[in-house]
């Protein structure tokens, strides 16, 4: 019955704040600023054991949930918890449900949502990401195109009548748009001049000549001998038979290795983290951190300004470590994202990458072509219809009208 009524919320289109399901109340929270799967628990009155034998990964993916994160609990008429769905990722969610015992079981299961293909063509009209948040109804959509064009594009310089296509993925999930939208090209018009940016196969984006735009990016922040874990919002273990996450690069590197920042910014963390061990959290411009783990020593303090570049710490083997490594994560705006893909390199593609990628972008800037087509013919429709209406308008002043 219960697990019966997991897939009812899981495949439920819209869901109101809380609401009466079969005798059962479902409740949409916000996982709160500060907010720990250990005080989660004592607040919904469920046995803290269910944190204490967490094994070292799902400590990890819990310390990782995003402040402001939507999550569902389902309870009895009495007010006792029976299911949680908490996303830990765009790929993964935290499942605990309650049996017929009344003991408590805790997995993690992959997030169920539907990805929907769409186009978005405008003229601006005003601010920039309010028209843009206005039209397509996706804030994360606005964010997306200010971040593939902000290292060529001054945003205050876009004219009304200036048009914007973009074509992009967005995932739904219960109704609402969810996680971040993948863009797939993006044109925008500045005073006449169109800008295009391109998603190649290698996951980083490119103009219409395969050249990146980056003038600097993340680097590597250490030596190292080879990568232990790449970076991964969801894969099925093997031999465990259950989902992982791993938010970060582990580069296995001997302890005392200098760690060095990744980019300029400020030092905003440098301490014990849990399961992390040592820990050095780095702000930086556009909404970015970065998150050193493992370290054995500490070379900078909080609140310091570092470049690109700057020591940081030392490589180590603390907290749950299975040997000596550099875990390196990176988040924008809160959420995890691949630090490989911000770490780019100067020149663009080449060789058969190139040719395939200049391929795929005829068929782009055509559509972005057929698009904007369509697009300006509304306008001079409306236009038109506009000018009928005056003009209609002004006869009838002329003749008099009751």
């Amino acid at each position: 019955m219960i697990r019966q009524l997991l897939w009812i919320i899981l495949l439920t289109p819209y869901l109101l704040q809380a609401y009466t399901l079969k005798g059962h109340i479902v409740q949409e929270q916000v996982w709160r600023a500060g907010e720990t799967f250990l005080s989660f628990l004592h607040q919904n009155k469920m046995p803290l054991k269910l944190y204490y034998k967490l094994d070292p990964e799902d400590e990890k993916l819990l310390m990782d949930i995003r402040m402001a994160t939507t999550y569902y609990i389902v309870r009895d008429e009495n007010g006792q918890v029976l299911q949680v769905l908490l996303p830990l990722s765009e790929e993964l969610q935290l499942h605990i449900s309650r049996d017929l015992s009344g003991k408590y079981q805790f997995e993690v299961i992959p997030i169920i949502y539907k990805t929907i293909r769409k186009h978005l063509v405008m003229a601006f009209a005003g601010i920039p990401s309010k028209d843009i948040t206005k039209r397509c109804g996706n804030f994360d959509v606005a964010i997306e195109v200010e971040q593939l064009f902000k290292k060529v594009i001054d945003f205050r310089k876009i004219r009304k009548g200036d048009h914007l296509v973009v074509l992009y993925d967005e995932k739904m999930r219960l109704g609402k748009p969810f996680g971040d939208p993948i863009i797939e090209a993006a044109m925008i018009e500045v005073r006449g001049k169109p800008y295009y940016r391109f998603l190649a196969l290698d996951g980083r984006y490119y103009d219409q000549n395969g050249k990146n735009a980056k003038k600097s990016s993340f680097i590597v922040p250490c030596h190292y001998n080879h990568i232990s874990s790449v970076f991964t919002n969801k894969r099925w273990h093997p031999i465990l038979h259950r989902y992982r996450a791993h938010h970060g690069i582990d580069y296995a590197t001997p302890v005392g290795t200098p760690i060095k920042a990744a980019y300029n910014g400020k030092v905003i963390f440098a301490g014990k983290k849990g399961g992390y061990g040592n820990v050095v959290i780095i702000r930086h411009p556009g909404g970015y951190k970065t998150f050193y783990a493992h370290l054995s020593r500490f070379k900078t303090h909080v609140g310091k300004q570092v470049k690109t570049g700057e020591l940081i710490a030392l490589s180590g083997n603390t907290g749950m470590s299975t040997g000596p490594h550099l875990h390196f994560g990176l988040s924008r705006n809160g959420r995890w994202i691949n630090p490989a893909l911000q770490i780019t390199f100067q020149g663009g593609l080449r060789g058969e990458k190139r040719r395939a990628f200049l391929q795929s972008v005829k068929i782009y800037l055509q559509k972005i072509k057929n698009l904007l087509q369509s697009q300006n013919k509304r306008e001079k429709d409306q236009v038109s219809l506009e000018t009928i209406e005056d003009r209609n308008i002004s006869d009838s002043s002329d003749k008099g009208g009751v």
